[in-house]
């Protein structure tokens, strides 16, 4: 994952609220997976499987996170819990299988119940879960590629002496 997308998915967490976060998790997920996907398109050799496996052991961690998260006083928490936790020992299959196909079955899985996510994620006006985070605005320069983050915070945050 580039230091963009980590500085896109950071600024997403820090300024959404429960239900946001979780769509983001989402968005990591499929980010890893695609990842995994081209490091074993690259070939076979060390480095790639290297780049595959990781990307795989941070897909699954963001499942974990899923599960985690999940509250089991409602029913469909436990259906959730057992589809996030296929998708993780289909993970584990394909690092030592190297087949994708089992990748391509989580992505299915895991897209569906991402857009349903996104769904709920319209609808809901909670406040973010970080209240006191700052706000960040992120801009075009006048460089040809580059974007400039700038934090703006309407708070006074540390001491003044």
């Amino acid at each position: 994952m580039t230091r963009e997308e980590i500085s896109c998915f950071t600024n997403r967490i820090t300024t959404g609220n429960a239900t946001g976060i979780i769509v983001v998790l989402f968005d990591i997920y499929s980010c890893y997976t695609d990842e995994a996907k081209s490091a074993l398109r690259q070939g076979r050799n060390e480095k790639s499987i290297r780049e595959y496996t990781h990307a795989l052991h941070q897909a699954s961690q963001v499942l974990r996170h899923l599960k985690n998260a999940l509250d089991f006083k409602y029913d469909i928490a436990k259906n959730l819990y057992a589809l996030y936790d296929f998708c993780e020992r289909a993970l584990a299959r394909a690092v030592y299988s190297l087949d994708v196909t089992e990748i391509d079955n989580t992505i299915k899985i895991m897209d569906q119940i991402g857009d349903s996510f996104r769904e709920i994620s319209k609808k809901d006006e909670a406040p973010p879960v970080m209240g006191h985070s700052q706000k960040v605005h992120a801009g075009y320069t006048y460089g040809r590629n580059d974007v400039n983050e700038m934090v703006y915070s309407d708070r006074n945050r540390g001491f003044f002496v």
